[in-house]
């Protein structure tokens, strides 16, 4: 169980073993604290294989803990810096992976003192291989006396240049085989065959430097080859119990017949994965699941009577069966959702589910479903005090866009709702809101959502929801939004569905049109840059967080990115295709936005350049929006932008976490209600807050420069 310490801004974790017939709903004393994490049954079903680190993060070390006795054994004691492993089901071998220290190599330029001394060539092009992180991986066996074996460093050959390394770019997703001989584990590679760069399909990931592949290496043999002949493995692999064979998701192999299907289907991004099983020994591939819902979650179990267990949405799996020469679904289980219930964290022996279930309402608790039962039960009471707890409700509301999409989403209302009375509102544009116990965006935990602390302070809050088979490309697929160069129908389209959701609410009389706010997150935080620029809505306020741009500053200080960026606007900027980059790119449109504008930036742990520590530098994933920052500050926009240095995509940190929710609860509430907190320790805030609403109204007597983009 994982608890926020806000005192010490920190996480803790709590260890609890429990019968799963136990009928008690308490969890009783947990056998170990610390900073717990990756845990692994081995198969004597007495002792668990853990990461343990210490209060400051700063150290990790593999340890086997014993459930029946308290007894925890430290694997390696001097590896105290343990990114990942991977252990055999006996306990008897582990790999594991450790970053290496900055690779600094004397024929890079720039490294050595006479370079720094007499000046250095920057090279053109782009690489990102000397500035990736790098991890060796050790393996380590237990001898017959008990004691392990000094680590020895994997040294790795590259399937494609045959050169051998210690030091692999993003080491990852390590999977030892459960008799401990076959080691898997994804890494970049700089070279990749011919064949893969003559793959139609393959072209929108020609210019990248570097591809993701999947190795298998054997131990007795010291040999490796290339696991799966495709790039961008998704999931970490999952053995069968006899070590004969894996299966993981991926996108289908480079020449296969599936990825030819793949290209006709329309799935044939890194995202679109289908599960496969593969022969370790032959490498013989075998498709066992087309377009998995979850592409990084691998299947949740492979039984010993070989049939698999997989989750094919949010509240359904299946099992999968061999018959002859292909896997068929053997059965479809279905957990039951009254309340648009929500279910995560799902485990199987191949017989019951067992993972957290929660509703909108309703905050996370212990489940297990007994497939041979048809039966759902609640394990546990975490959170008694809850009970008392007052929520905003939900309801689910359906509209259909100008573009003729058909669009579902939940509506959470505030508390003593009055029919007829017209309500502030606020929309989240990424995230499945349906069901989870909201206080920010349900198990990810994105930056900057709030439904349940906006509504019930007041202002009704909208999440789209989809269903449990849906995926990006459906969209695409159902897009009759006009003809726009590149990619630009995809913002155009999310456009659409906001600004037909605004128009339904309106039309029901529930809210102020004037008074609407939006939040966008990761890529939905270009789109709402977007919507601020051509939307029919004009947004009273709105927030973008850790978001990719689409800008001049993204083309050029991305340039392993510039190809995607080039394929939204139908080509570069410096080609035909500036006008197009003219027309929707945010870097020409800033003087087009009259909406306050929140921008929340994460750091991923970067802390030698910060700002207070060097004034004259600025952290390399801020730097990103300095061109958003001072276009909007020398075009007297209102904006605020926050920088959290040691978040990283969905902050973790406790006070990262409250800072963000408190941070736009105060931002929508001040904006849509004029609402100021009393407390005294936002007076400063408040204070920049009124001169920005100055700001603002200022500008809202200038020219309306706002263009629509709609043919």
């Amino acid at each position: 169980m994982k608890t926020p310490d806000i005192e010490h801004n920190r996480n803790d974790y709590e260890l609890f073993v429990r019968d799963v017939d136990d009928k008690t709903v308490s969890l009783g004393k947990p056998l170990l604290s610390g900073n717990i994490s990756e845990l692994t049954w081995l198969s004597d079903d007495r002792r668990i294989a853990m990461l343990f680190g210490d209060d400051n993060g700063d150290t990790n070390t593999l340890v086997l803990f014993d459930v029946s006795t308290g007894h925890k054994e430290v694997i390696d004691p001097v590896a105290s810096t343990i990114d990942s492993y991977s252990i055999d089901s006996l306990g008897t071998t582990v790999a594991y992976a450790v970053q290496d220290k900055q690779n600094i190599d004397s024929h890079v330029a720039g490294t050595s003192e006479d370079d720094i001394a007499r000046g250095y060539l920057v090279s053109s092009g782009s690489s990102v291989s000397e500035t990736t992180v790098t991890r060796s991986i050790y393996i380590s066996h237990r001898n017959t006396s008990g004691e392990w074996s000094v680590p020895l460093s994997v040294n790795i050959e590259n399937p494609f240049s045959h050169l051998k390394s210690t030091r692999l770019p993003l080491a990852r997703s390590l999977s030892l085989s459960p008799n401990g001989k076959r080691l898997l584990l994804n890494y970049l590679s700089d070279r990749f065959p011919a064949e893969w760069n003559d793959d139609l399909s393959m072209k929108p990931f020609a210019a990248l430097p570097q591809h993701d592949i999947m190795v298998l290496y054997d131990l007795d043999k010291a040999s490796t080859a290339l696991a799966l002949n495709s790039p961008f493995p998704a999931s970490t692999p999952l053995w069968s119990n006899d070590s004969q064979s894996f299966l993981v998701n991926s996108p289908s192999p480079v020449g296969s017949r599936w990825k030819a299907e793949d290209v006709k289907e329309h799935h044939a991004s890194v995202a679109d994965a289908n599960l496969f099983s593969v022969n370790a020994a032959s490498g013989t591939v075998e498709e066992v699941y087309r377009h998995v819902p979850f592409h990084h979650e691998r299947p949740l179990v492979w039984r010993p009577d070989g049939d698999i267990i997989i989750q094919t949405g949010f509240a359904k799996f299946a099992r999968l069966h061999r018959f002859g020469n292909a896997w068929h679904e053997a059965e479809h289980i279905t957990l039951p959702q009254p309340d648009n219930d929500q279910y995560a964290f799902i485990v199987s022996d191949g017989t019951e589910l067992i993972g957290t279930h929660e509703t909108a309402t309703t905050s996370p608790e212990l489940f297990r479903y007994q497939s041979s039962l048809k039966q759902l039960a609640i394990l546990t009471d975490i959170n008694p005090q809850l009970h008392r707890a007052q929520f905003a409700s939900a309801e689910a509301v359906h509209w259909v866009t100008t573009g003729g999409l058909s669009v579902n989403g939940l509506l959470f209302l505030p508390p003593n709702y009055k029919q007829g009375l017209r309500y502030p509102l606020v929309i989240q544009t990424k995230g499945d809101g349906a069901g989870w116990f909201v206080c920010d965006s349900g198990s990810n935990h994105d930056p900057s959502f709030a439904p349940q602390p906006l509504a019930t302070a007041g202002i009704m809050y909208l999440v789209r929801t989809v269903a449990d088979d849906w995926k990006f490309q459906d969209d695409l697929d159902n897009r009759n939004v006009g003809n726009y160069p590149g990619g630009i129908g995809e913002a155009v389209q999310q456009m659409d569905i906001w600004d037909s959701a605004v128009n339904m609410l309106d039309k029901r009389g529930m809210i102020d049109p004037s008074k609407v706010g939006i939040i966008g997150f990761s890529r939905t935080g270009w789109q709402v840059e977007f919507d601020l620029v051509h939307a029919r809505v004009l947004y009273a306020a709105a927030t973008v967080a850790d978001n990719i741009q689409y800008s001049l500053s993204d083309y050029w200080l991305a340039p392993w990115f510039a190809t995607d960026i080039e394929h939204m606007y139908g080509g570069s900027p410096e080609g035909g295709a500036l006008e197009n980059w003219l027309k929707y790119s945010p870097s020409f449109n800033y003087a087009k936005i009259r909406t306050p504008l929140l921008i929340e930036v994460m750091g991923y742990g970067f802390h030698e350049e910060l700002p207070y520590k060097s004034p004259e530098k600025v952290p390399g994933n801020l730097i990103h929006y300095y061109e958003l920052r001072e276009s909007l500050f020398r075009l007297s926009k209102p904006f605020e932008l926050y920088y959290y240095p040691d978040e990283q995509h969905q902050p973790d940190h406790p006070k990262a976490r409250i800072a963000s929710l408190q941070r736009n609860v105060d931002w929508y509430r001040f904006w849509l209600q004029g609402y100021e907190d009393d407390d005294q320790r936002k007076n400063d805030q408040y204070r920049r807050w009124r001169a920005l609403k100055a700001q603002r109204d200022r500008g809202q007597n200038s020219v309306d420069n706002k263009v629509s983009v709609r043919n």
